[in-house]
């Protein structure tokens, strides 16, 4: 799968980016012919996202817009083909403060925080919390060990 980056994003963040993406596409199966876009927000365009869409009047570290109801719609496309996965937008403040109180390096929360979306992308939510949480968990000891 391919990231359209939208909004700054330095050099390093993009490779660290681009390996949590690869992890992910392979546990999935995901083409690399799809892609989706990654828009970096402020603080105040992520409140004002997150009021719109779940009337919630804080900024936030991601949010998903997928296309796709679920893995199984994902994985009845044609891989051959160029497809859009839909959109997340991240705020890399809140990204920053959450990296300090879990005493993480940006680029490393930054990772988890795009695996999270992506889970959200491909029909996973916290109503469905448990496998939510084993797939990040899965795939966060992956990348963390391979980066």
């Amino acid at each position: 799968m391919k990231i359209i980056f939208n909004g700054y994003f330095y050099k390093n963040e993009k490779l660290k980016v681009d390996k949590a993406v690869e992890t992910f596409s392979e546990t999935f199966k995901i083409s690399k012919n799809f892609h989706f876009t990654l828009h970096s927000l402020n603080e105040n365009e992520s409140k004002k996202l997150n009021k719109k869409t779940f009337n919630k009047n804080l900024p936030t570290d991601v949010l998903s817009f997928p296309l796709y109801n679920n893995i199984d719609s994902i994985n009845r496309l044609d891989k051959n083909m160029s497809e859009d996965m839909g959109d997340m937008f991240i705020c890399r403040e809140v990204i920053k403060k959450n990296a300090k109180i879990y005493n993480k390096e940006f680029v490393e929360e930054l990772q988890y925080i795009v695996i999270h979306g992506l889970l959200h992308l491909i029909g996973y939510s916290h109503e469905k919390n448990d496998k939510l949480k084993m797939y990040e968990t899965q795939l966060m000891k992956k990348i963390w060990n391979e980066s």
